[in-house]
């Protein structure tokens, strides 16, 4: 088994693996050569290509895996390590590869990871497969040159052979995507019900509370985990709100709560909870009810806190656990509950000011938003497709047309001072 972060795989790790004969498994697989894709046989044109295909879908319609360019294999252990040494650069393979999967297999296979390993004399280069649930996937095979007759294949991995996927097998690859997602979703619906009812794993001040939920949907199938025994210790202070002002943390039956640590009487300003399958839940105070000299109550929404909270939440969500090396794709939903009228305030705390149209109903949440792959997604495709689509929705519920956090003319986030 490979470690979860291959920048951890050097030469002497690779070289321990061939002394205690590491066996190939359900998910490693040791190659003495990188994978060919130019064929020399006339007849039969695509082979190589196919064959390469039929090696990675089978790692993703199953459980996932490794394949390690540069290890002899003898008798299904490691041997040696066998250098790959041709003018071939680790970049031009990886993209080599990368083009001949992307034109044979459908849907794409999203989370594909290559990392080159630098050993005496030349290379090793490993490929990570992630278990998909975008599948079953499939290889398009064509009879002609001319793609007018084509069919598909569907196999998977079965110990360290590959075997065809029966037809129960890939119809049940079809629901298992479908299913996974609607659990996604009910898990938000859940939690968000709880949150609401006041069933935190922390007391929270009276008050609309913003919520933000992320569901790696590799947790929730039971193929990845979180270690939180170094975020107990130290990682933790990644998950203090950045207007907190410190923080602390304790465990609980479904993972790790960081939280304040300040609550009074009248309960916590917010808490991040790290659910051991990788789930990632925010919460915090979204306002509060005022009162003026004339003694007049008013009750607002921050929308300054709620901009700055789910901007930074979900950024935060995603990279960490990309560190924890979850891939693959991901639920993401935000909303505000217990909000019902109140109205949203604009302006700053020097001059504030308040949008009159109150919140219409108690709850509110927009669309839960699909990621196919949290490992690629990058911080520009997250602030122009999910984060300020999300924002703008909320502020559109009070009846303002956009929000004012983001600069119009570059959507880049900017917060008003």
């Amino acid at each position: 088994m490979l470690p979860l972060s291959l920048a951890t795989i050097d030469e002497a790790f690779l070289r321990q693996l061939c002394e205690s004969e590491c066996p190939e498994s359900q998910t490693l697989d040791f190659k003495r050569e990188l994978p060919e894709t130019i064929e020399r046989d006339k007849s039969e044109p695509d082979k190589k290509k196919i064959e390469l295909c039929k090696d990675v879908v089978a790692f993703a319609n199953a459980d996932g895996g490794h394949f390690v360019y540069g290890i002899q294999e003898k008798a299904g252990v490691a041997n040696d390590i066998v250098p790959i040494t041709t003018t071939e650069s680790a970049d031009a393979a990886e993209r080599r590869i990368r083009h001949v999967l992307d034109a044979r297999i459908e849907p794409k296979i999203h989370g594909l990871t290559f990392h080159k390993v630098e050993v005496a004399g030349g290379y090793v280069l490993i490929l990570r497969v992630p278990a998909s649930y975008d599948g079953p996937h499939g290889i398009r095979i064509s009879k002609n040159k001319n793609n007018n007759n084509q069919w598909w294949r569907f196999v998977m991995r079965n110990g360290t052979m590959i075997s065809e996927m029966s037809y129960d097998q890939i119809r049940g690859a079809f629901d298992r995507t479908a299913t996974l997602a609607e659990q996604a979703r009910r898990f938000i619906a859940t939690r968000r019900e709880l949150i609401a009812k006041g069933e935190t794993p922390v007391p929270l001040k009276a008050g609309p509370q913003l919520v933000v939920h992320l569901v790696p949907i590799a947790g929730l199938a039971g193929r990845m985990s979180v270690d939180l025994k170094p975020i107990y210790d130290k990682g933790y202070t990644e998950f203090i709100g950045v207007d907190w002002g410190g923080g602390s943390r304790s465990f609980n039956i479904d993972g790790l709560v960081v939280h304040t640590g300040l609550g009074g009487d009248d309960g916590e300003f917010g808490y991040n909870h790290i659910f051991r399958i990788g789930v990632l839940e925010g919460v915090q105070l979204g306002g509060v009810i005022e009162e003026n000299f004339h003694r007049n109550k008013k009750a607002n929404v921050w929308s300054y806190q709620m901009s700055v909270f789910f901007y930074y939440s979900i950024i935060k969500f995603i990279k960490s656990v990309r560190l924890w090396g979850f891939s693959g794709p991901a639920l993401l939903g935000v909303s505000i509950v217990n909000v019902k009228d109140y109205e949203l305030e604009i302006g700053n705390s020097f001059r504030p000011s308040r949008h009159p149209k109150k919140s219409d109903r108690q709850h509110l949440v927009p669309s839960d938003v699909w990621i196919e792959d949290i490992e690629t997604v990058d911080d520009d495709g997250l602030i122009d497709n999910v984060i300020r689509p999300l924002l703008d929705t909320l502020w559109q519920a009070f009846g303002v047309e956009r929000c004012l956090d983001f600069d119009e003319a570059t959507g880049k986030f900017k917060p008003r001072q």
